[in-house]
């Protein structure tokens, strides 16, 4: 393995890195802002329905990046006990 193959692989795992690691916490960050609305002049807060609904699509992609976490992880049992390949990667 050379060094410009060994630095393409180290920038790739870096990336997600980030975006799994920090991303998904700031996304959950901003969708808890969202779904709160922005504060009034008398310290409470309103929520709109566009705020609402890009709540509920930052949530959705969290539930979904955990999801496929999971499956991602038990790959190989649920090959093994149940012969499904959810990713294609056990032939």
């Amino acid at each position: 393995m050379n060094f410009s193959a060994l630095f393409g692989s180290l920038i790739e795992v870096t990336i997600v890195g980030i975006v799994l690691g920090a991303g998904l916490p700031a996304l959950f960050a901003l969708g808890i802002r969202l779904a709160h609305g922005p504060s009034t002049s008398d310290g409470g807060a309103s929520s709109t329905t566009p705020g609402k609904v890009a709540a509920v699509l930052c949530f959705a992609v969290i539930i979904l990046a955990i999801a496929v976490g999971i499956l991602w992880i038990t790959k190989g049992t649920i090959h093994q006990y149940l012969g499904v390949d959810i990713f294609g990667t056990e032939a």
